[in-house]
């Protein structure tokens, strides 16, 4: 049960903390909340500015005696982030929805039977997008980031320790990545240029199980583009395009996207007689939602696929 109270003082410490910071030490508030995140889980603060201390421990106070659950924690987070993003310029693009991450969820417990999964995201940004699928899964998970840019890693890695997920965070380009044999592959691809796309898609595969699924977001052009055929041919012995489910046009007015789901050609697969396709009103439509909910249910139900146990 989400305590939208807890989120508010959770925010608030964060918000105040990172301000804070930023006018004694004019650290970005980004550097901030990951400082306040170490704060949170050291329970005490290390300054050298006294005055700056006894602020900082003093917000400290106000939620150490609190509990949070892992979604209260990620959603304080994700606003602190949205601030952040906004206080250098950048565009909040780079934290997926939330409601992406509660579908993914719902997808991985339609393809998967197994309790104990490694999931791994190569462009893992914020962290919101992993988390809000590990949140809303009941298995047991170890989460993989991966990111090329250190303000991604750094945030990501603090919300991951903060909710108790881990430190398996990695400051490096996905394509360098090995040595890690994840059971799922979960990414958002918006505003990645096409070919790094197809690059990171056959990179993955040598990190995935046989029989394996790849879920991300992707933007609709992807499929428009004049290499697709080629790409399509070059993965087809390593992958079945298993899927796409497009996404509400009022969650990504810039650009339509859609959920693409792939599957590891392994020595289980079985191909499925249909590509699953499916069109998602807006989430807010229960009506239409529930309607194309038991549409995709249907189709898992009677289609036959390797569910991966």
């Amino acid at each position: 049960m989400i305590n939208q109270e807890n989120i508010e003082k959770l925010f608030d410490c964060f918000d105040k903390s990172a301000s804070a910071m930023y006018q004694v030490n004019r650290t970005t508030y980004l550097e901030g909340l990951i400082k306040t995140c170490e704060n949170i889980l050291a329970a005490e603060v290390d300054e050298e500015n006294q005055e700056l201390n006894q602020t900082l421990t003093k917000i400290l106070k106000s939620v150490l005696d609190l509990e949070f659950n892992k979604e209260e924690i990620r959603k304080a987070f994700q606003y602190a982030c949205l601030k952040g993003l906004k206080h250098i310029n950048i565009s909040n693009q780079m934290i997926t929805p939330d409601s992406i991450g509660v579908f993914f969820a719902y997808l991985i417990e339609k393809v998967y039977e197994k309790n104990d999964l490694v999931i791994i995201d190569p462009l893992v940004g914020t962290g919101n997008l992993i988390v809000s699928l590990a949140n809303n899964l009941k298995k047991n998970l170890l989460l993989i980031g991966v990111d090329y840019e250190k303000i991604s890693c750094q945030l990501s890695r603090a919300l991951f320790e903060i909710t108790d997920y881990g430190d398996s965070v990695y400051c490096q380009d996905i394509m360098t990545f090995k040595n890690v044999t994840a059971d799922v592959v979960i990414t958002d691809f918006s505003l990645l240029e096409q070919a790094k796309i197809y690059d990171i898609i056959k990179h993955m595969s040598g990190l995935l199980i046989d029989d394996g699924f790849m879920i991300s977001v992707i933007d609709n052009h992807f499929f428009d583009d004049t290499s697709i055929t080629d790409f399509i041919t070059s993965v087809k012995s390593s992958w079945h395009f298993f899927g796409m489910i497009v996404l509400p046009d009022v969650m990504f007015r810039a650009q339509k996207k859609s959920i693409f789901i792939l599957q590891k050609i392994g020595k289980s697969f079985i191909k499925p007689k249909k590509f699953l396709l499916a069109d998602l009103p807006g989430f807010d439509d229960e009506y239409k939602m529930t309607e194309v909910i038991n549409n995709i249910n249907k189709w898992f139900e009677n289609i036959d696929f390797y569910k991966v146990r």
